[in-house]
């Protein structure tokens, strides 16, 4: 494993959390800023979870 496909890694796993707070905080814990803003956080969280996705597979491909 080299450094760039570590890096593809680390992208991914911070993206994932990230994607899955922000659900959390809009689904589960329905904080008044979450549910306020409608969509948006749920948007957000779809585009990390797929920017995670990809992001690991560049890290496997660089493997």
């Amino acid at each position: 494993m080299d450094a760039q496909s570590i890096i593809w890694f680390v992208i991914s796993v911070v993206a994932l959390i990230s994607g899955l707070r922000l659900l959390i905080r809009r689904y589960v814990l329905k904080s008044p800023q979450a549910v306020q803003s409608r969509g948006s956080y749920t948007l957000f969280a779809v585009f990390m979870l797929i920017f995670a996705f990809f992001a690991f597979v560049a890290g496997m491909v660089s493997l």
